[in-house]
């Protein structure tokens, strides 16, 4: 399986990103001046596309990928707003969840496992 796209048969989208889980959970140290210089991005994590722009209408959401948004140095790009909706882990090659990090789940089956963890710890 090596060489090929880690999510090989999954739907995604063309301006989606995906989420490194090691570095989501351990964050890899930069000097700032390294990358100060670097194109700048936006990009909006949620579970899904859905729950991302809940509540927006077509012109809203088509905003938060215009390239008004960007810098001077993002006129070339095609997009400028990317979604991430997942991780992937690099050494098994799989889907995983966005780390909490990332993205904070706000529905009822979270927060019971939330519970359940806090109740269960000595």
């Amino acid at each position: 399986m090596r060489g090929k796209f880690p999510l090989n048969g999954t739907y995604f989208q063309v301006n989606e990103v995906f989420a490194d889980d090691e570095s989501s959970k351990n964050p890899i140290s930069v000097f700032r001046e390294w990358i100060w210089d670097l194109p700048r991005r936006i990009v909006y994590f949620g579970t899904s596309t859905a729950t991302i722009f809940r509540g927006l209408g077509i012109d809203d959401i088509q905003y938060c990928f215009q390239k008004d948004l960007a810098d001077e140095f993002c006129r070339l790009c095609r997009f400028v707003g990317f979604i991430c909706v997942r991780g992937f882990d690099r050494r098994t090659r799989t889907p995983k969840r966005l780390t909490e990090r990332l993205h904070r789940q706000t529905n009822a089956a979270a927060k019971a496992r939330a519970n359940k963890n806090t109740n269960q710890k000595p």
